[in-house]
């Protein structure tokens, strides 16, 4: 898995075409979810989801730009027990409907990261 970069949408239909009229086709895309990933050589360089959607598991907000960075790590638990107190803000949980665990950071600088492991298949 690589880093990606995921952009919440107010309106996904049009941040979809947006996008997929610079990308081309998504490789994935739920719509009633309003989900929707493009990717190269097989892995995900960029998703979309709808802020209804993100808002259900991540505390974005209309303050965040709406871009989040997406970081694939071997452990999720693991990984949020080594960071520092007040950095975690979702704790990490399984996410049935994306098939991964994650969890919710903030950097020093406020800006939202999702650590994010697949489980063993």
């Amino acid at each position: 898995m690589t880093l990606h970069a995921r952009v919440v949408a107010d309106d996904f239909p049009a941040t979809l075409r947006f996008w997929t009229d610079l990308l081309g086709e998504p490789a994935k895309v739920v719509a009633d979810f309003e989900y929707a990933n493009f990717d190269r050589g097989g892995e995900t360089v960029l998703a979309v989801l709808g802020r209804k959607a993100a808002e259900a598991v991540l505390p974005v907000g209309r303050g965040d730009g709406g871009v989040l960075v997406v970081v694939p790590v071997p452990d999720v638990d693991a990984t949020v027990a080594g960071l520092p107190a007040g950095t975690v803000v979702v704790a990490p949980a399984d996410r049935p409907g994306w098939g991964i665990r994650s969890a919710y950071l903030r950097d020093p600088e406020g800006n939202l990261v999702e650590v994010q492991s697949w489980p063993a298949r």
